[in-house]
């Protein structure tokens, strides 16, 4: 059975259907969700290296929330500054995917048979969202940790997810004998 060119099911309007939600997901989701994996694996690191063992437990709810209300701010800022792709940038993106002219796509709409199309893989482009480059600190001190300390407990990492657990004081006990 022959697709019609119109129908939605047709090879080009879903390689431009899928190049607009690989465009949307470049910049809306994947900068709004970073900030939040890049706060946990600061407080990983953190906590593999036993720091929130050495502050109150209030200092410790204080920079999880601070966190939190920074990531929460670098959400709502990549939100408010997201613009939809255009007809023209998706056409674009799907004739580079596919190496053929943005023209040779727009003249693929009166065909008939339309060869397939391949939809590009996302592009990161975490740098718009770290741009202090947090990202390579947190991989550094995790990676030295890991060198320096050797494997460490899943409970002192996870001690600097949750303050008001037992396992803090305990661990800052034994630490300090």
């Amino acid at each position: 059975m022959q697709q019609s060119n119109k129908s939605p099911l047709a090879p080009l309007n879903r390689g431009l259907f899928f190049t607009k939600a690989t465009m949307i997901w470049e910049r809306l989701l994947l900068p709004s969700l970073f900030p939040f994996v890049l706060l946990a694996l600061l407080v990983a690191v953190a906590g593999q290296w036993g720091l929130f063992a050495l502050v109150p437990q209030v200092a410790h709810i204080a920079v999880l929330v601070v966190g939190l209300i920074l990531c929460v701010i670098a959400a709502v800022r990549t939100t408010l500054r997201f613009r939809m792709p255009t007809f023209t940038e998706v056409n674009t993106r799907l004739a580079l995917d596919n190496e053929l002219r943005p023209e040779r796509l727009l003249a693929m709409r009166h065909e008939k048979n339309q060869p397939p199309l391949k939809v590009g893989k996302a592009k990161a482009g975490i740098a718009a969202s770290d741009p202090f480059a947090l990202r390579y600190v947190a991989l550094a001190a995790a990676i030295l940790g890991f060198l320096i300390q050797g494997p460490v407990s899943v409970e002192r990492v996870a001690s600097g997810f949750m303050p008001l657990d037992g396992t803090v004081q305990s661990f800052a006990a034994v630490s300090l004998k």
